[in-house]
């Protein structure tokens, strides 16, 4: 297989570029990427894509996100995490029972600005460059949905969060306004990624382990589409641009039955390889939605 998706194990102290860049060097790859950055001291789940499917990233970055760790009070830092300068302290702590009450306002689909120190474009720029070349900037904020937010006490100024959102929610923007809310200050202590999609971290591997060998098919990513096989000669021609053997496609039983509008994931009969995604026209023509391909390098 030569294309396809890791499932790592992210440590902490690493960013998932530097994941990227460590994959793509153990293995020879072509291409890789990532989908779903974490932060440098977050760990758990980053999903890796290898050679093709690079291509597929928008839907590997798609499905909800679940998070867990520990958020703490009486602390404002200036990277809403505890790796930041800390800016403010303060002792007075709210009740248990008065933070729960304000992380439940933090469930459903709320307005969230993003923390000066990440991943997020302004005019181009990342803002974590910004901040540390000392520029001034505005973030604006963007709505997001937080489907669970459950949270248990640590101590008098800590606790335990476990965190389903959509994608492009940030956990630290989460602790800041929780704390700014309550009046004394949060930030993280602790992030890690359980899941994201249909994907687990519990099927993910270390950095130490990564090989050829490990590499699941990129499909997993989209475990709702259906998969079919088709003859490999008719693969083999879409692949190369073949149009007029999109036609023979339609007439398979499998993908006549399909209704307009349908995505469907193809391989070529008997391979574990999925080869790209076709979608179902209004007038009920095949048509390519999207096209892997394959590339040399070690099975």
């Amino acid at each position: 297989m030569h294309s396809g998706i890791l499932l790592i194990d992210k440590p902490a102290g690493i960013t998932s570029a530097g994941v990227v860049g460590r994959v793509k060097r153990l293995l020879g790859a072509e291409r890789v990427g990532h989908a779903g950055t974490l932060d440098p001291d977050a760990t758990g789940l980053l999903v890796i894509l290898v050679n093709g499917a690079t291509r597929v990233a928008s839907y590997a970055a798609d499905g909800i996100k679940r998070y867990s760790g520990v958020m703490r009070l009486g602390v404002t830092t200036s990277t809403d995490d505890m790796a930041g300068d800390i800016l403010e302290q303060s002792d007075s702590i709210p009740t248990f029972d008065k933070v729960v009450e304000v992380a439940k306002r933090c469930l459903g689909t709320i307005q969230q600005v993003p923390p000066r120190v990440s991943a997020v474009k302004v005019q181009g720029k990342r803002a974590h460059k910004l901040t540390r070349e000392g520029q001034e900037f505005t973030l604006r904020p963007r709505e997001v949905t937080v489907s669970r937010f459950e949270i248990s006490p640590v101590s008098e100024n800590s606790f335990r969060y476990v965190v389903e959102c959509s994608p492009g929610t940030y956990v630290r923007s989460l602790a800041r306004d929780i704390g700014e809310a309550l009046g004394c200050g949060g930030a993280v202590e602790t992030i890690r990624r359980e899941r994201s999609g249909p994907l687990s971290v519990d099927g993910a591997i270390s950095l130490e382990q990564v090989s050829w060998g490990h590499l699941l098919d990129w499909s997993a990513l989209v475990p709702e589409i259906m998969r079919i096989e088709i003859p490999d000669d008719m693969a083999t021609a879409i692949r190369t641009g073949h149009q007029l053997t999109l036609k023979r496609v339609a007439q398979i039983p499998e993908v006549a039955a399909l209704p307009r509008y349908s995505v469907f994931a193809y391989a070529s009969a008997g391979d574990r390889e999925t080869l790209g995604l076709l979608k179902i026209s209004e007038s009920g023509e095949v048509q390519v939605a999207l096209n892997v391909g394959r590339y040399p390098g070690q099975k």
